[in-house]
């Protein structure tokens, strides 16, 4: 009679003809088509050991030159969080075109002293606007400006004057032409001396130069030229102990322009004007912010992974109970992460891959790889123990063990897979460590492994302590399994009860709590933050994260590179209905280029560089917005959304504009974040659904491992949410949901494959239901708990990271990962599958194609 609670399992077929001599019962091989595949391939990879690794040898002698340039290929820039496709895009695109000193390719240089106004800070920055002087004429900087320029051209435009003056004069320049202007007022008497060089002087360089002398030692609060004070207010800070210069670089200076050369020019000036130990200097900026970001990233990642090898080194120790099995696990993965290193190499010459690429991908191959090497060495010595030869126990151990690693695998690549359709930047970066980490680890695993088991047979656990014994079920690890198991089994509807009620408040806590971008709050303790904060805190938010209104302007509206009498009509206009926009502080235009309206004659004769910021050559109009919140709080968002309707009702008399800006970027990351999130849950669930559908002929199954990969994230985030931003009141960074899930929905497959997998197995061989799945408990828990600390330690020490972002992703993945190997594998899992009985294989179209079978016996 046919045990009820195996309804709907496939019947065992056949033995393959090639398969290794039948073992102990319960060890058939073979049960399923990738079984036979894969006990033919372990057959042909056992047969040769030495060919494998040989092969293995000369593939990473072939990879190693190439793994040694990774760095090469990694941009310090990473990827924007700007959508393609939406205004910020276009605003962004545009400003990098027609304003590209305004472009995020602008840096700024924050100096910070007692006293701004004295003759040292001048020479200072007298001295650090010729350093950038030869980076401009070497074609890396497009332009530079600073209190100094601002004063120095000023000078320059006026002595260029009298010099023209001085030419028309009859006889020439002369002393007496310049102390006649000074005698009528025309002339300052502090600029005497300067006009009466200004007027020999043989060309408009010449004249540069003697302004740029005079700027420097003159005292800039009683200037004798009138400079706007708005101008100089947006340089100087009025406290007067902050200075601002900004430096704005070209196409040419690359991706990654190089900050940390023009921070250490800027450092080693102060000690050319004697300013070292009175002053200090940072550079800031998003490009700088994200530059040091990076940096910083890269450097954490020698003692995170120094950490992950030795929790990873004591677990396998623990695990093995033996030196030599936790070496070579250590070293296989070692091999493969050289060979995926040499991959990626390859592939950063066609896409952006950032350090964060190498950190995903090194934590990921580090869990994944000893996950397959200890469920496949455990596997190797149960068969050991049940009497088959070493030769016989590797192929059966990669059979048996092989599907779950391979179905676990394909689930990690799938994951990882879909953040490359992402239309957020960053997001495709990190999957392309996983996407070509795992397979490789894998490969390995599958391949390097079972050779090591063939050719070293026993030795393989040596220097250890009885590591041959039954491990799984003997000591106070298999007790204590056995107890969970046990009560599961009495408590099931219980348990199921508990864990879907302690996910309520988890999910409340979710959805309640505020996430960012915020590029400054999410960085590490950084020279480029510090600077991004003393900006902040001396000129305001908005002087370092403004919102920018940008286009093409409509006809008639740009003249020569102006704007016309209609033009200026129709900007003055568009400003001042910017500027009485709720949440709008001020708003910069070419007719108000310090927030207040200019006569028409004033915007006619502006200066060609302030008009620069605000009308391109080609027409193109840009508007700054200063709002009055937080950039990145709920109300900006809303202010923001109000400009955009005033932006469009625009378009016929000022023209097709665009808004951007931090905000407008954040709100549009938020919305495509949120889109693309669901879109990779839904594509990866669809996945991971379709696959373990076909390998493990179920409908429940793969819907509760969903299930249940969704509940341990929400726990995770919730307790993430608890410790960083209830506990330590730190930012939560927005994009911690999606970087979770996905990475969980590959990740966190691999314990319920190893358990279900064993649960069937051990169906197919005979057992109830019941019996299995208490016994699978049994035999999958030791891997399992150790797999579990192996991937949330390794993972988790992303949280000695100095980068908030890595701090919170190591925190999320690490509960996660903890959580789903202990408590819910061993508690909530069994419980499920003892509460679904035979309904854990149904499958209709398995069942009617039994139907038709005879029944046999």
């Amino acid at each position: 009679m046919t045990n009820p609670t195996k309804e709907g399992l496939p019947a065992p077929p056949a033995p393959d003809a090639g398969a290794v001599a039948a073992g102990p019962p319960g060890h058939d091989l073979g049960q399923g088509a990738v079984q036979r595949v894969l006990l033919r391939f372990a057959g042909a990879i056992t047969s040769r050991p030495k060919t494998v690794i040989l092969v293995w040898a000369v593939l990473i002698a072939l990879c190693t030159p190439f793994a040694f340039k990774l760095t090469s290929v990694l941009t310090d820039q990473g990827a924007s969080k700007v959508v393609p496709g939406t205004s910020s895009a276009r605003a962004e695109e545009l400003t990098a075109q027609s304003f590209p000193h305004r472009s995020q390719r602008e840096v700024i240089l924050v100096l910070e002293t007692e006293q701004i106004d004295r003759p040292e800070v001048h020479r200072y920055l007298a001295e650090l606007d010729t350093a950038i002087a030869d980076r401009q004429r070497a074609g890396e900087v497009e332009r530079s400006s600073s209190a100094f320029t601002l004063y120095r051209d000023a000078t320059a435009q006026f002595l260029t004057g009298v010099r023209a003056r001085a030419n028309t004069q009859e006889g020439g320049a002369g002393r007496g032409f310049v102390d006649r202007e000074v005698a009528q007022g025309r002339i300052p008497a502090a600029l005497a001396g300067a006009a009466r060089e200004a007027v020999a002087a043989q060309d408009a360089a010449a004249v540069s130069r003697i302004a740029g002398t005079f700027a420097a030692g003159a005292d800039w609060r009683r200037f004798p030229l009138d400079v706007p004070k708005e101008a100089s207010g947006r340089l100087l800070a009025e406290d007067g102990t902050a200075a601002l210069a900004s430096v704005s670089y070209t196409a040419k200076a690359g991706s990654d322009p190089d900050v940390e050369g023009l921070r250490d020019s800027a450092r080693e000036l102060l000690d050319k004007v004697g300013l070292t130990g009175e002053a200090d200097v940072h550079v800031t900026g998003e490009l700088a912010l994200i530059h040091d970001t990076y940096e910083k990233a890269e450097s954490d990642n020698a003692l995170m992974e120094s950490v992950a090898y030795l929790i990873i080194f004591v677990v396998l120790l623990l695990f093995f109970r033996a030196v030599v099995p936790a070496v070579l696990t250590l070293l296989v993965i070692g091999l493969a992460m050289n060979v995926s290193q040499a991959a990626l190499y390859l592939l950063g010459k066609q896409v952006t891959l950032t350090q964060f690429t190498i950190t995903i991908m090194t934590f990921v191959m580090l869990g994944a790889g000893v996950d397959y090497s200890m469920l496949l060495s455990s596997r190797y010595r149960q068969e050991r123990l049940a009497g088959s030869p070493p030769r016989e126990a590797a192929v059966r151990a990669t059979v048996h063990a092989g599907e779950s690693m391979l179905l676990a695998a394909i689930a990690v690549a799938l994951a990882f897979g879909a953040t490359l359709l992402s239309p957020v930047d960053w997001i495709p970066p990190l999957g392309y460590g996983g996407l070509i980490g795992i397979p490789i680890v894998l490969a390995a695993a599958l391949t390097l492994t079972p050779c090591l088991l063939v050719l070293l047979g026993d030795r393989f656990f040596a220097l250890g302590r009885a590591p041959l014994s039954d491990l799984e079920h003997n000591g106070a690890v298999g007790r204590h399994l056995r107890r969970s198991a046990e009560f599961a089994r009495r408590r099931k509807v219980a348990i199921v009860f508990v864990f879907l009620a302690v996910t309520v408040p988890f999910a409340l806590i979710v959805a309640d709590s505020r996430s960012t971008a915020d590029p400054v709050a999410l960085s590490p303790a950084t020279d480029s933050r510090k600077g991004f904060e003393t900006v902040a805190e001396r000129w305001g938010d908005a002087s370092v994260l403004p919102t920018v209104v940008v286009g093409r302007s409509a006809a008639g509206t740009v003249e020569k590179g102006a704007l016309s009498a209609e033009g200026q009509e129709a900007v003055a206009q568009l400003t001042g209905r910017l500027a009485a926009t709720e949440g709008v502080a001020s708003v910069d235009s070419a007719t108000h280029p310090f927030g207040t309206r200019w006569p028409a004659e004033q915007v006619a004769g502006m200066d060609q560089g302030l008009r620069d910021d605000y009308v391109a050559s080609d027409g193109s109009l840009r508007f700054v917005v200063a709002l009055k919140d937080d950039p990145y709080s709920p109300q900006a968002a809303e202010a923001v959304q109000r400009l955009e309707k005033v932006v469009a009702s625009a378009r016929a008399t000022v023209g097709e504009l665009d808004v951007g800006g931090a905000t407008q970027v954040d709100r549009q990351y938020g919305s495509a974040l949120r889109t693309s999130f669901w879109q990779m849950v839904v594509l990866v669930s669809i996945g991971v659904f379709v696959m373990l559908v076909i390998a493990l002929r179920s409908l429940l199954v793969p819907i509760r491992l969903i299930a249940t990969i969704m509940l341990s994230n929400v726990w995770a985030v919730g307790l993430t949410v608890l410790i960083f931003h209830h506990w330590r009141g730190e930012a939560i960074i927005d994009d911690l949901p999606i970087f979770l899930t996905v990475l969980m929905m590959g990740l966190g497959m691999d314990y319920e494959i190893f358990l279900v997998t064993r649960v069937r197995d051990l169906v197919r061989s005979g057992l109830s239901q019941e019996e299995a799945t208490l016994k699978a408990v049994v035999d999958t828990g030791r891997v399992i708990n150790a797999a579990g600390l192996v991937m949330a330690g390794s993972l988790g020490t992303m949280v000695l990271s100095s980068t908030l972002m890595l701090q919170e992703y190591g925190t999320g993945l690490g509960l996660a990962v903890l959580l789903d190997a202990t408590l819910i594998r061993m508690l909530f899992v069994p419980a499920t599958l003892l509460l679904f009985g035979k309904y854990n294989w149904w499958l209709p179209s398995f069942r009617r194609s039994r139907k038709q079978q005879p029944a046999s016996g």
